[in-house]
């Protein structure tokens, strides 16, 4: 999938999309990749990932449909909104395009 037609699918507003486009400018690389693949092979991690998806999730929501206490949840939210692949809004977890990036090109690797 191409880098538009994910920007497309996201969830995200302007001003969201913005903020996500400048985190992502002003990294090195090589650092950035080395701290995703740490991050996102945690298999939890890339279940909430996989459960959020395309949509918005509440903490309740991910914390049904994984099992999962939505107090051990904080942490893997918390390393994965650090990456920027997911973000927090007032209506619940959305994927950035880093987060659909990775389930649309990585998530068959795992």
């Amino acid at each position: 999938m191409e880098k538009e037609e994910i920007i497309k699918k996201c969830k995200l507003t302007e001003k969201e999309l913005e903020e996500f486009m400048e985190f992502i400018e002003n990294k090195d690389p090589k650092k950035d990749h080395s701290r995703a693949y740490r991050t996102l092979m945690n298999p939890t991690r890339r279940k909430i990932m996989k459960t959020i998806g395309y949509e918005v999730k509440t903490t309740e929501e991910i914390s049904e449909e994984l099992g999962i206490e939505s107090n051990q949840l904080e942490y893997h939210f918390s390393m994965l909104e650090q990456l920027r692949c997911i973000l927090r809004s007032e209506e619940g977890w959305k994927s950035t395009p880093r987060g659909l990036g990775f389930l649309e090109n990585a998530s068959m690797m795992f």
